[in-house]
């Protein structure tokens, strides 16, 4: 049975590795992955531990089986420049490769939206690469591209895509059923 929870300091080196690994197959021969192991591991460690100081609630959370990592997801509080108040970011979203297929995504993302709707968040906005197959995925649950940025030096095009929190939700929800 799959389990969502939220990461410990433990569980991030290995969420830290799959986000890389995942990076590369993001970036699909667009630009080079530069990501550094050791770097991002800092980062994120950094960023999960100064919500309180930025005036933000951060998850960090983990799909799991049988304590094997299966995929993992990151969100807090939305920038103003993307949603002006109520609304949320998904930071990351990886799964391993050979989990696919089995629902991790949407339950991942659901724990996520149950978490905020909680503390009364509407909108979700995530930034995904133009070329990534996983837009369709954002496309089929209600969200809509609401502008185009360009990161890594104009090498990446990257689609800004906004959704209602209660609409993603319902279309989620109506997609589990295939895996129950």
């Amino acid at each position: 049975m799959i389990s969502i929870r939220k990461l410990t300091d433990d569980d991030m080196k290995e969420a830290i590795q799959l986000r890389i690994d995942c990076w590369t197959e993001e970036l699909a021969g667009k630009a080079e992955n530069t990501l550094d192991y050791a770097e991002e591991l800092d980062m994120w460690v950094n960023w999960m531990n100064s919500a309180k100081e930025n005036e933000d609630v951060r998850l960090l959370i983990g799909a799991f089986e049988d304590n094997k990592m299966l995929g993992v997801a990151f969100a807090s509080f939305a920038e103003t420049e993307d949603i002006p108040e109520k609304g949320i970011e998904l930071n990351g979203l990886w799964v391993y490769p050979e989990q696919r297929g089995r629902g991790i995504s949407l339950k991942l993302i659901l724990y996520i939206i149950d978490f905020y709707k909680n503390i009364d968040k509407e909108k979700i906005v995530i930034y995904n690469h133009n070329s990534s197959s996983s837009n369709q995925f954002y496309r089929k649950f209600g969200a809509d591209v609401v502008r185009q940025d360009k990161q890594m030096s104009g090498k990446l095009l990257i689609d800004v895509f906004v959704a209602d929190i209660d609409i993603f939700k319902n279309n989620i929800e109506k997609s589990l059923l295939k895996y129950n």
